[in-house]
């Protein structure tokens, strides 16, 4: 393709932006530049800094991180970018290219092949189903390459038998885009795909959630493989209970699954169902705020060997309201009480507002407030085909600790 020279329209960073975009931030917000920013949804822009150097190429869009990405810091770069095929195509060969280990591993069939700024291109991610691909649009800039962007996969995915998109974004401020789309070819209702030899049951067109969160693989494995043989182990905000069948299937005495959603309990059960387990005196699922089952499990004198805590980072039921940042050590105090010694503590947050040293210092404060000792055994960050840009804590956001109560 021929190479377009066309001049975008500059715009200017503060100071300390500029700073911060030479050190490697990508995102951009509305407080980085210098006048308040006027654009078009998708507009191609030069971002300049304060002194009108150069700092890179990007493109303009409101999402809930920013308004704007660095696209290339090569100011001899073509700049048709997001409008050219090259270009997105180049990057997605670019993200195939490093999960070929994922793509040819019989036993995991689900991960991301496409992590938005981490490979790239931010405000879109692409995530992999025993051949199906799900892209998650988080704007309406991006939104407005959605043609080129699905040319480019198909050329560098020729395999692929559909794609799923979802709109996590407002057309006109007032009302919501469509929530689901089926971009290609024929989506099954369910499909079971395998992680670490684990089955699991998935809908890529129902909703914002699929059925399992990718980015939790290895937590999963580590449980499976290295704590659950012959552990009990309480589950909470336990979704549809991935922590629980991967526990199950390495040998745990016993599981217990907590949500206070009730579709908890068919959609659990469907996925012990499929690593033909069943759900019953051994694998257990209890619909109802976590909090009052952590109180009952506590007046009731009921104890586990492993207490895996992943709750969102906001959320608020009829009685509680629970925000990461502030409330997480509350949560591991309760949940320290009814964790036997010698048990493990599972904690995790993709709070990215929140440091891992903040984290870490919460469960401490947590485990201060039960008055018991813990060591750290074991943390995880995001997997490998979860690349996170340096300079950019916000996409950094997983973070779990492992830790052992003495």
């Amino acid at each position: 393709m021929a190479k377009t020279n066309t001049q975008l329209p500059k715009m200017e960073l503060r100071k300390w932006a500029t700073v911060q975009v030479k050190k490697g931030q990508i995102l951009l917000t509305e407080k980085d530049f210098v006048n308040p920013p006027s654009f078009t949804e998708g507009e191609l822009v030069e971002i300049i800094g304060i002194d009108h150097e150069f700092l890179g190429y990007g493109y303009m869009a409101k999402q809930h991180k920013g308004v704007g990405w660095i696209l290339t810091t090569d100011q001899n770069a073509d700049t048709g970018l997001l409008g050219d095929l090259d270009f997105v195509q180049a990057k997605l060969q670019e993200a195939k290219n490093q999960r070929q280990a994922l793509l040819i591993d019989d036993m995991t069939t689900a991960f991301r092949i496409f992590n938005g700024e981490g490979d790239g291109i931010g405000g879109f991610t692409i995530d992999w189903y025993a051949g199906y691909a799900l892209i998650q649009w988080y704007s309406e800039g991006i939104y407005r390459y959605k043609d080129i962007i699905l040319e480019a996969l198909n050329n560098v995915f020729p395999e692929l038998k559909g794609i799923v998109g979802k709109n996590r974004f407002n057309l006109d401020g007032t009302g919501s885009a469509k929530q689901s789309e089926v971009l290609a070819g024929d989506i099954p209702e369910t499909l079971t795909i395998q992680e670490n030899g684990v089955n699991y049951i998935v809908r890529l067109d129902d909703g914002w959630m699929t059925g399992i969160f990718l980015d939790q693989r290895n937590v999963r494995n580590y449980i499976q493989t290295e704590i659950a043989p012959g552990k009990s182990l309480l589950n909470l905000f336990s979704y549809t209970g991935a922590f629980s069948v991967a526990a199950a299937l390495g040998g745990a005495a016993e599981t217990m699954s907590v949500d206070v959603a009730k579709r908890s309990l068919q959609l659990t059960q469907e996925q012990f169902q499929a690593n033909g387990l069943e759900i019953g005196d051994q694998h257990k699922v209890r619909v109802m705020d976590v909090f009052n089952y952590l109180d009952y499990a506590k007046t009731h004198d009921l104890r586990f060997d492993i207490v895996v805590l992943d709750p969102p980072s906001f959320s608020r039921t009829k009685k509680h309201t629970f925000q990461a940042s502030k409330d997480y050590r509350n949560l591991v105090a309760s949940a320290l009480s009814i964790l036997n010694t010698g048990g493990y503590l599972v904690s995790s947050t993709n709070a990215a507002n929140m440091t891992k040293e903040d984290f870490i210092k919460q469960i401490g404060e947590g485990s201060d407030d039960a008055r018991v000792d813990i060591m750290p055994v074991a943390d995880f960050g995001l997997p490998v085909d979860f690349p996170a840009p340096k300079g950019n804590p916000e996409s950094d956001y997983l973070k779990v600790e492992i830790f052992q109560k003495l």
